[in-house]
């Protein structure tokens, strides 16, 4: 009995959040984000490579981190100064995010990207 009026308290606690934080439209980094690196594939490869498309890189937004978004990654951090090693770390998840997905309006970059990205 405890358990279950314990669990419907956390999850409409949980639910009362999440519609605080869409109704805010703020953005938040999530700081234990995993860097994305070659090889990965998921919503932070896909993320990343929007990013890159929205900064006017021609390639798929397929969620696989292959040659193609690593060229294009490597690419993007050498003429910002970053570290081209083709891992996105703050550094360049802030580039990313803050440059090119951020100012698109588009309400899934605006307010996913940032949870699956690392950004400061």
């Amino acid at each position: 009995m405890i358990k279950h009026v314990f669990r419907r308290g956390a999850v409409t606690l949980g639910a009362a959040a999440m519609a605080v934080t869409a109704l805010a439209g703020v953005a938040h980094a999530d700081r234990g984000v995993p860097y994305v690196k070659p090889g990965q594939h998921g919503d932070g490869v896909a993320c990343v490579q929007q990013g890159l498309r929205n900064a006017g890189y021609s390639i798929a937004v397929d969620g696989q981190y292959g040659n193609a978004t690593y060229a294009a990654l490597t690419d993007f951090q050498y003429h910002r100064g970053l570290s081209a090693d083709g891992i996105v770390g703050p550094k360049t998840g802030d580039a990313l995010y803050y440059g090119y997905l951020k100012p698109s309006g588009n309400l899934v970059q605006i307010e996913f990207c940032p949870t699956v990205i690392p950004t400061s």
